[in-house]
């Protein structure tokens, strides 16, 4: 293989790597159907409707009640707060979440070094809690 041949191969392979770095998810959200998720991170990330103290009890209630996670505590920021659990065999759960404009929430999940089937469970959870919560108005 001559060098010109194996360059051109090693850039495809590079640009490939970094563009397969992140996968479109399909979630349950009125807010955006279409999560992501960083496969490098192991973050999963989506937007919900409603407001930070709504999606926070929702999150509370999935982790805890829904998929029986341990919930080991929780930050709270400037319009924001950071949730923390742990799963079987002491797998880090942390649930960051952050109010947008027009009455969005972003929600950012980490399940360990990453795990994407958990963490879409966990944010279809907190959108299934969050619907009752808003239904309930």
């Amino acid at each position: 293989m001559g060098m010109k041949k194996l360059l051109a191969l090693a850039a495809s392979s590079i640009v490939l790597l970094f563009c397969a770095c992140t996968t479109n998810v399909v979630v349950d959200s009125t807010a955006d159907p279409m999560a992501t998720y960083d496969e490098i991170g192991g973050t999963f990330s989506g937007k919900l409707a409603g407001n930070i103290n709504q999606v926070f009890k929702s999150t509370n209630l999935a982790l805890e009640k829904d998929l029986h996670y341990f919930r080991v505590g929780q930050i709270p920021g400037n319009d924001s707060w950071r949730v923390y659990a742990r799963a079987e065999l002491d797998i880090q759960i942390i649930v960051a979440l952050k109010q947008l404009p027009n009455d969005q929430v972003s929600v950012e999940i980490s399940y360990g070094d990453g795990n994407l089937m958990k963490s879409q469970q966990i944010f279809n959870t907190i959108a299934k809690n969050l619907r009752y919560y808003t239904s309930r108005r």
